[in-house]
């Protein structure tokens, strides 16, 4: 053994936790799942009475919930009877600005369904090893929401609003009325997002649901859910899984102290109203109470930024950082100098 070789070996006896391996490292090539992929984003552009009745059936039986969602609550059309459905479908088919859409849709991601199929199934494998007391998705169904929702998860299946990913320079997108769809929203439409935006809809309703609580605790739970996403998804930047542009994460580093110190200033960590919860956790053009450059949701961000903190300090296993309680990680937060 070399001299160099040597140190090295005594400082890791010395300081062995810093040179044990990352506990959330996990080889996932072992770990069995069962998650189908269902196609209906194609559901609109069928002129087929009995392909529209067929698929229509499919999805009552997968799951009545999405069955439910995508018909009821995106199409807006009724589903029986059988001539009342095939109106409706039809009516939305022969819309030029749906045709237009699905012609999108099947251009930016008929290839690239295939590669998110895989990065699902990886992201999956390592939720079963890291959270194994998580309930797992049985079902992902790639959709046309009609920009209802970027997500919808149900009790076992998680559907993918794809034209809400063709991104904010889409002809489609730059076509939605600006009056419902602010600049900011079509900005967000990013096909980076995607993944991430599953990963933490199925963690929001399946592993930490929102609280009733002070404004603090539901802060933490956003904290951990990003952690936890990131844990998940290893090879995304920060910025991705906090839906920042890099600009927009610089900022919020730079003014992590900033911001923790006008939550303390202004004794909003303890805040019960809707409405500091709205302006601090919630997407919009800037996070209100703070400057008009800064990023939405920058209590998500500082959640993040504690969550983070803390597991570093205490390397706790995913299961347990969902247990450890807001006040506990919020003492040991260490808001970083003023910049």
């Amino acid at each position: 053994m070399n001299l160099l070789a040597y140190i090295f070996a005594c400082c890791c006896l010395l300081f062995l936790p810093s040179c044990r391996q990352d506990p959330y490292d996990v080889n996932v090539d072992d770990v069995k799942i069962e998650i189908r992929f269902y196609d209906a984003d194609s559901l609109l552009t069928s002129q087929n009475s009995r392909n529209l009745l067929d698929v229509r059936n499919q999805l009552k039986t997968l799951d009545n919930d999405v069955y439910g969602y995508l018909f009821g609550f995106c199409y807006r059309i009724p589903v029986q009877p059988d001539t009342a459905f095939l109106r409706g479908m039809g009516l939305i088919y022969n819309d030029p600005f749906v045709k237009a859409l699905e012609r999108e849709i099947s251009a930016k991601f008929a290839v690239s369904k295939v590669k998110y199929r895989q990065t699902f199934e990886e992201a999956f494998k390592r939720m079963k090893a890291l959270l194994p007391s998580t309930q797992q998705p049985k079902n992902v169904i790639w959709a046309n929401s009609a920009f209802t929702s970027s997500m919808f998860c149900s009790k076992k299946s998680m559907v993918v609003g794809l034209e809400r990913y063709l991104g904010g320079t889409s002809k489609s997108i730059q076509k939605l009325p600006s009056n419902q769809f602010y600049e900011w929203i079509k900005e967000g439409m990013e096909e980076r997002y995607l993944v991430r935006d599953a990963l933490v809809g199925w963690l929001n309703t399946h592993a930490l649901e929102e609280t009733k609580e002070s404004y603090a605790e539901e802060m933490i739970r956003w904290g951990k859910l990003l952690f936890i996403a990131q844990k998940l998804l290893p090879d995304e930047s920060p910025s991705v899984i906090l839906r920042y542009s890099n600009k927009d994460y610089s900022w919020a580093l730079a003014s992590e102290w900033a911001v923790w110190k006008y939550l303390v200033d202004e004794q909003l960590l303890y805040d019960r109203s809707e409405g500091t919860k709205q302006s601090l956790l919630h997407e919009g053009p800037f996070t209100r109470g703070l400057p008009q450059e800064s990023p939405d949701r920058l209590g998500q961000f500082l959640g993040f930024r504690i969550v983070e903190q803390y597991v570093e300090q205490h390397k706790p296993s995913l299961e347990k950082l969902l247990k450890v309680p807001y006040l506990t990680l919020l003492q040991a937060y260490e808001a970083p100098e003023k910049q």
